[in-house]
């Protein structure tokens, strides 16, 4: 993850995609929050909302500060944090795409009740009390939404619950760890649940049609941008997203764990814990609360019933979770689709047996 949380962090912005493509997507979203509406009414609230970027690790909203404005998800994932008394903060949940943020703060003009970090680079709309209360006196369609969404949200605190993962990195952090293998077999699970999308560097290189592309090294803005692009219509696609990284610390690798809502560090139980390249190059542990969850997945012989010297391997990695699993049965790929978004829920690493 790049850059850190810290004041002057968001960025009012023409978002990273193409004008129709953005469009797309803000459309798609707003008719799940509001369901239909006419064009005059969809083209006013067009011209009052205003385009965000975020960097992974700052601050969208900080507690306290007066509340005069909401946003809206277009792409990426962000966290929300609560100061408690003695000074600490807990995490409370998570928000992705199509999800919106502050918006009670139109309504009660109360400071807001938690910081917001980004997990990954992110692209919102915000729609500011000045436009809200200018909207809501010029459409009485839109305002009768606008103000049946809020007041849905406040009988419904559930409604903002966690959103789920959708973008999953899978990272090789030891040799003899078949990832194309292992994302091709997850994929079929979790096809279970929903659209999935397989994606590697070769994948990005044949869809943009630029032969080593995906591997260019990050911060070339032209590279990073194409890329940026095919992903966020890829994400808007589908429901899971595997990005599987390259063996070792490429600028694909890289990406893989910038772009990622959760990443799986897949690892031969069998080899030495020492750390891999990957993690020391690719992620950061600097971060604090903006970093997206980490889970340490040992991989065991079919054969294997009782997994030893766990502790070898969580001693040298600050990981969120680990699990244990045999890549070569099915149903412990199964466990694995079924409980790798509750990971994101839970505070503290739970192992998990053999069975």
């Amino acid at each position: 993850m790049a850059g850190r949380h810290g004041p002057g962090a968001r960025r009012p912005d023409t978002p990273p995609m193409s004008l129709r493509h953005q469009q797309d997507l803000l459309d798609r979203h707003l008719s799940d929050l509001l369901g239909d509406i006419e064009p005059a009414a969809r083209a006013l609230l067009h011209r009052h909302l205003q385009w965000v970027t975020v960097a992974g690790g700052q601050v969208l909203l900080s507690q306290g500060e007066p509340g005069d404005s909401m946003y809206l998800v277009i792409s990426g994932r962000l966290r929300a944090y609560q100061r408690l008394d003695d000074g600490s903060e807990r995490a409370i949940r998570e928000m992705g795409r199509g999800q919106v943020i502050g918006e009670l703060s139109l309504f009660t003009d109360e400071p807001r009740s938690a910081t917001i970090v980004a997990i990954r680079d992110s692209v919102l709309v915000r729609l500011g009390k000045a436009a809200f209360d200018e909207l809501l006196a010029s459409s009485s369609r839109l305002s009768v939404l606008l103000t049946r969404q809020i007041i849905h949200r406040l009988q419904n605190p559930q409604t903002g619950a966690q959103a789920r993962p959708v973008a999953v990195a899978l990272l090789a952090v030891t040799a003899g760890v078949d990832l194309p293998g292992f994302a091709q077999r997850l994929a079929v699970q979790l096809a279970r649940q929903g659209r999935v999308a397989v994606v590697d560097a070769a994948a990005v290189d044949r869809a943009l049609q630029q032969p080593g592309l995906a591997r260019s090294k990050p911060g070339e803005f032209a590279a990073d941008h194409a890329i940026g692009l095919h992903l966020d219509a890829v994400e808007a696609a589908h429901d899971f997203v595997l990005l599987v990284g390259d063996e070792g610390a490429s600028g694909w690798t890289q990406r893989c764990a910038r772009r990622s809502d959760e990443l799986l560090l897949l690892a031969d139980a069998d080899q030495p814990p020492e750390l891999h390249a990957i993690e020391r190059d690719c992620l950061t542990h600097d971060l604090g609360r903006a970093e997206a969850v980490e889970t340490l997945v040992l991989l065991h012989p079919v054969d294997r019933r009782s997994p030893r010297h766990t502790s070898r391997w969580l001693d040298r990695r600050p990981v969120s979770h680990h699990l244990h699993l045999r890549p070569a049965l099915d149903r412990d790929l199964a466990r694995l689709a079924r409980v790798r978004a509750d990971l994101v829920d839970r505070q503290f690493a739970q192992p998990c047996s053999l069975d």
